[in-house]
């Protein structure tokens, strides 16, 4: 038996120890375009040569031009034309934030912001962003582009210990060093580094969340969750933003415990502590994203060992997470123990990751993974709720495609009495959800960097420039999906888009770069994907069909998207309206 081992492996650091441990530019625009000159007093500024980049930013490319909007008809085939690389101005510590300094749009609406970008800047560019850039650089240089081919060669370069976009998030990892997490604390930095420790805990954890066969089989958890998750909708309508959190942890429960939690339907009884870790969940990732970008945070907290009133917040919240959550592992285990899992339970990843630890065959401790099987439940509460929303705003926003939604959607499920199964939802039978998932993530993705990546290769070129190894690169997944000259009327809903004649129609044209698998979903690409992204796509597509077959959903007052106000929390999500679920007969 193990649960006695694990019951001290999930006490945390204050209970097992004595003393209480918190759980607790400078250069303007390099050459390169006429939009890239700033009037004032950028002139007068000196010029830093302190910056390994410099030496790349003011190399210029082969040609002008953007290699996705070559000329195809021209006979004879031209030699390769790249962007010019554009040096946003940045400054030491704060990169490119001064905007009356740098010029950059404002940076609280990520959906105009890299468009604006783009526009400004063109198809290449360098700028100053903490939290994004490297932190190797004292400017906190990223290169940004806007070709997925070119973001491809940065990805090969990384061989066995790829970098990822998490390992921003050091206010977590902080928290959780500080706790005593075992999955943190080795020299490598452990799953928050990018070592062999990372390797081998990425590989335990992933195993029987991103195998297309493992995500399949939580399927049909899933889908009775979001039944009766779907019954709450109604009642929720004035604050849909915490109904869908609710939803994620019902439908992620299933999958962790084989559970069925019934959080989301707030006329149903509940578990008052399951509420508390949704919020708690909710609040300590968010703030813990928002402790990460802050230059604040970081000179008090990282330098100085103090704490912030934001960083208390996260922390706090990151508490309460732990306590639960660990509670409820370890009643899992001792359920375990006792013989006294169900079937549906016995299929669920927890009882699946301490079946392969018994084996032997892990790679990891059994600390290690109950604290990995821990960050599953925390995240999987923020992380999809905001693509939730978005979805069903879209399908409100658009009852004619809402329609057609409807049609494929009861048609797939008659053969089960009109019940979702596994089959139902599969792209053969329901082609038209998989293209409206795809086209509401190109309207609105709840992560509009489609990857961010470190070079790791001595020698890189991307559009024909020599990229520094260490250097921080990353590819907007959004404004290519905004551009008329790749996508007609780009602000509207078109699910038709995705669909397969649509997809062949544009191969061999400039428009296919949209295809590129680097814009299909918010959850990076590469050896650092989102482990549980296929669990999570599945979540997404089972909440929005259940909705859909039982309700007819309208947006009172609203006409568009646009007029609905968002935020960038741990994603970019809706600040949803009031929605109307009227019952279909």
């Amino acid at each position: 038996m193990i649960s006695s081992v694990a019951s001290r492996a999930l006490r945390p650091a204050a209970v097992r120890g004595g003393a209480r441990a918190s759980l607790a530019r400078a250069s303007r625009p390099t050459a390169l375009s006429s939009s890239s000159a700033f009037p004032g007093t950028i002139d007068s500024r000196p010029k830093s040569t302190s910056c390994p980049h410099a030496a790349a930013a003011a190399a210029e490319a082969a040609a002008a031009g953007c290699p996705v909007h070559a000329d195809k008809t021209t006979a004879a085939a031209p030699e390769v034309s790249h962007p010019k690389l554009v040096e946003v101005p940045s400054l030491p510590g704060v990169g490119s934030l001064v905007r009356a300094y740098s010029g950059i749009p404002p940076l609280d609406k990520p959906y105009e912001f890299w468009p604006q970008m783009r526009k400004q800047f063109g198809d290449f560019y360098t700028m100053g962003m903490p939290g994004l850039g490297s932190d190797d650089c004292i400017k906190s240089t990223v290169y940004v582009v806007q070709d997925p081919k070119e973001m491809m060669k940065v990805l090969r370069s990384e061989g066995a210990y790829p970098s990822g976009m998490a390992q921003g998030s050091w206010g977590i990892f902080k928290w959780e060093k500080d706790a005593g997490f075992e999955t943190v604390s080795h020299d490598d930095m452990g799953f928050a580094g990018q070592g062999e420790n990372w390797k081998r805990i990425r590989t335990f954890m992933q195993t029987d969340l991103l195998h297309p066969t493992a995500a399949r089989g939580y399927t049909s958890g899933i889908i009775e969750a979001a039944e009766l998750a779907s019954k709450g909708a109604p009642a929720s309508a004035s604050d849909l933003n915490s109904f869908f959190e609710r939803c994620a942890f019902d439908m992620f429960s299933t999958v962790m415990f084989g559970d069925l939690m019934e959080v989301a339907d707030p006329n149903t009884p509940t578990d008052r502590e399951d509420v508390e870790f949704v919020r708690a969940a909710k609040a300590g990732l968010g703030t813990g994203v928002k402790v990460s970008r802050s230059l604040k945070d970081a000179l008090i907290v990282k330098t100085l060992g103090l704490e912030t009133e934001q960083y208390k917040l996260m922390k706090d919240n990151l508490d309460i997470c732990w306590k639960i959550g660990s509670g409820k592992i370890q009643r899992f285990m001792d359920k375990r123990d006792r013989g006294e899992l169900n079937e549906r339970e016995k299929n669920s990843y927890l009882y699946r990751a301490l079946e392969t630890y018994d084996s032997g065959k892990s790679g990891v401790s059994l600390k290690e993974a109950l604290e990995m099987s821990w960050g599953g439940i925390f995240a999987a509460v923020d992380t999809t709720s905001g693509k939730m929303g978005w979805n069903v705003l879209h399908a409100a926003l658009n009852p004619e495609v809402q329609e057609k939604l409807y049609q494929e959607l009861s048609h797939a499920a008659a053969a089960n009495g009109g019940r979702l199964t596994v089959e139902a939802l599969d792209k053969s039978n329901a082609p038209y959800l998989h293209a409206f998932v795809r086209e509401s993530h190109r309207l609105t993705p709840v992560v509009p960097i489609a990857t961010r990546k470190r070079v790791a290769a001595d020698e890189l070129t991307i559009h024909g420039i020599s990229i520094p190894r260490g250097s921080a690169v990353a590819c907007d997944g959004y404004s290519l999906g905004q551009d008329p000259a790749y996508i007609d009327d780009p602000r509207s809903l078109q699910p038709e888009r995705w669909l397969d004649d649509a997809v062949q129609a544009r191969k061999g044209t400039p428009r296919e770069i949209i295809d590129h698998p680097f814009f299909k979903d918010p959850f990076s690409q590469g050896a650092r994907k989102c482990p549980g992204s296929r669990v999570a796509l599945n979540e997404v597509a089972v909440i929005l069909s259940q909705l859909v077959l039982d309700y007819k959903i309208t947006a009172p007052g609203v006409s568009s998207f646009d007029q609905v106000p968002y935020g960038q929390e741990t994603v970019v999500e809706p600040r949803l309206p009031t929605l109307n679920f009227e019952p279909r007969a």
